[in-house]
């Protein structure tokens, strides 16, 4: 029988031991285990976790998805012994729930759920129907109305080509999961896609919510199936998690958001990573979703361009995608370290909105209390945890009772590139930010930053070369009136023809440099009510129609964001 085989990139994809499935990874990597023996821990690490060895159980947190765990079995099948794999045939072909054997037909014919009523699978008919249900919502948002393919069929191994789901008793924590395994690859097609079954737990103590949810972040990894099997992990769990959001609106995803391994509390990990963080990273493609107008054609773009390769390209195909919008990989990452700053309290306290939903993610963007500045001059550096590549570091500064500039000098370690950036906000929810690409840092960078009338600064250094080195740096900041030179976080400029803005009228934009530009509008709960058309601007002093007329009174914030940097205005809207 042919097998998908995942290119996973397990230095990266499962470096953080703190789930059975990274810690099993980590061994594999080490050469601690064979092949042979990591398939059936993984496995257990989903059906019976009391038979996975102490050492990669003890102190691990429960996975709520299974596919990581079925991805990299699948992944080492062919680098298994004959023996093993005989075995594997029978683990991975499609499960049995038990007699008495029950099959429902989704009401919009496209699911078979299988169940049965007695054993350890048990279930019943009113939970049978729920999921049914909340699949055919999944399927009608994701493929019918948003236009994500729709998963292969599979010949009919489940009894015809309908979808199937199978209700099953899985290792207490374990939601769900989505597998390739035993499944045949899409004949008529030439990319990597492959048709798959999902099974899902018959634990309804989860809550009938939470299982909704799951229902969408499976049937989004059959979707992932359809563009390119290949495609690691991480990214493959950022995206369910966020088409949980998109499916559904019971908000349980932000709990990945408020506490524990994620991309706000611990915003020095590589954005590759997986155990526990690649769920608490869904604002990732969220992002690129919000970046790009608010719909989410750039994600797809990014699976689209992964099912044009035959193999894992995941992030050339996010490189690829973010140049199709006028964007490099380091404009689009700049700018998601910027966007995740208005999170949790920073967004409630500072009444800044940048995007909708912001205020669940508390307490939102973690600083180092040595990174919290209070006082200047300072010198600081990357502390115990140093930012891992594509990682990042915010460095707040009160510069509050400073009317003038600071000046910051950043040395990092020799010979790697890194972005440096900066944030500014006001109370009043004005806000800018500005970046750079430090290359080769091999002396002191310096860097001026105008401080009257803003509150804070954050500054946040962030490595964008590879390595397997420690990424350390050290940084001066010091305060001075005299300042000139050098580049500055207010070379992007917003402004409202009026304030209060009535009708249409223009918004006047300075930009430091040409490319690009999106203008969104927020109102005050923070969803974009609006998206003006600017496209590319020129360098220096130029105007944008806004027409508002259609804008209910109240406060908005207008939001620039260009190749380098952005700037939102606050305006009241009086028709």
């Amino acid at each position: 029988m042919k097998f998908a085989i995942f290119l996973l990139t397990l230095a990266v994809s499962i470096s953080l031991g703190d789930t059975m499935v990274s810690r099993i990874g980590s061994a594999i990597e080490t050469d601690a285990l064979t092949p042979d023996e990591a398939v059936f821990m993984l496995y257990n690490s989903v059906y019976d976790a009391s038979r996975v060895p102490a050492q990669y159980r003890e102190g691990t947190v429960p996975e709520p998805c299974g596919t990581p765990a079925f991805d990299l079995i699948v992944s080492l099948y062919d680098h298994c012994s004959a023996p093993v794999r005989d075995e594997l045939d029978v683990l991975l072909a499609r499960p049995y729930p038990g007699d008495p054997y029950y099959t429902t037909i989704s009401p919009d014919d496209l699911f078979k759920i299988h169940w049965t009523t007695a054993g350890a699978n048990a279930t019943n008919e009113n939970y049978v129907n729920t999921l049914a249900e909340a699949f055919d919502t999944s399927w009608a948002t994701l493929c019918t109305t948003l236009g994500f393919w729709t998963p292969p069929g599979d010949m009919g191994l489940g009894g015809c080509d309908r979808y199937d789901v199978y209700i099953l008793s899985l290792e207490g924590g374990t939601l769900g999961y989505c597998s390739t395994g035993g499944e045949v690859p899409n004949p008529v097609t030439p990319n990597n896609d492959w048709s798959s079954h999902i099974a899902m737990s018959n634990e309804e103590g989860y809550g009938q919510n939470q299982m909704i949810e799951t229902s969408a972040h499976e049937f989004l990894h059959a979707v992932e199936n359809a563009y390119d099997t290949a495609e690691p992990s991480w990214f493959k769990e950022n995206c369910s998690v966020w088409a949980q959001n998109i499916v559904f609106e019971t908000n349980l995803y932000t709990d990945y958001l408020k506490s524990g391994e994620n991309c706000l509390r611990r915003p020095w990990y590589d954005i590759r990573s997986g155990a526990m963080y690649h769920y608490g990273a869904s604002p990732w493609p969220m992002y690129m979703q919000y970046r790009t107008g608010g719909s989410v054609e750039a994600v797809q773009r990014v699976w689209e361009n992964a099912a044009d390769y035959y193999g894992a390209n995941l992030m050339e195909s996010i490189e690829q995608t973010a140049a199709e919008y006028g964007f490099t990989f380091n404009q689009w990452l700049a700018e998601y370290t910027c966007w995740r700053w208005f999170t949790g309290t920073n967004r409630a306290d500072d009444e800044h909105y940048p995007y909708e939903e912001s205020s669940l993610w508390g307490p939102g963007a973690y600083v180092f209390s040595f990174h919290n500045v209070t006082s200047l001059p300072a010198s600081l550096n990357n502390g115990v945890y140093p930012p891992e590549t594509f990682g990042n570091h915010w460095i707040q500064i009160n510069v509050e009772p400073y009317q003038g500039w600071i000046k910051v000098d950043f040395d990092g370690r020799d010979n790697f590139d890194w972005i440096l950036g900066v944030i500014r906000t006001r109370d009043d929810g004005t806000d800018d930010f500005y970046w750079t690409l430090v290359e080769n840092s091999q002396a002191t960078y310096e860097w001026g930053v105008e401080t009257t009338g803003w509150d804070k600064v954050i500054v946040f250094p962030q490595p964008v070369s590879t390595t397997t080195l420690d990424l350390l740096y050290e940084m001066d900041i010091t305060y001075t009136t005299g300042i000139e030179e050098g580049p500055q976080s207010s070379a992007y400029l917003l402004e409202a023809s009026g304030n209060p803005f009535s009708g249409s009228g223009m918004l006047r934009v300075t930009m430091p440099a040409s490319g690009p530009v999106t203008i969104n509008v927020y109102n005050a709960a923070g969803r974009m009510v609006q998206t003006i058309s600017a496209g590319e601007l020129p360098e220096g002093q130029s105007t944008v129609n806004w027409n508002a007329s259609e804008l209910e009174n109240g406060t908005y914030f207008v939001r620039l964001t260009g190749p380098s940097g952005g700037v939102t205005a606050r305006v009241t809207v009086l028709n």
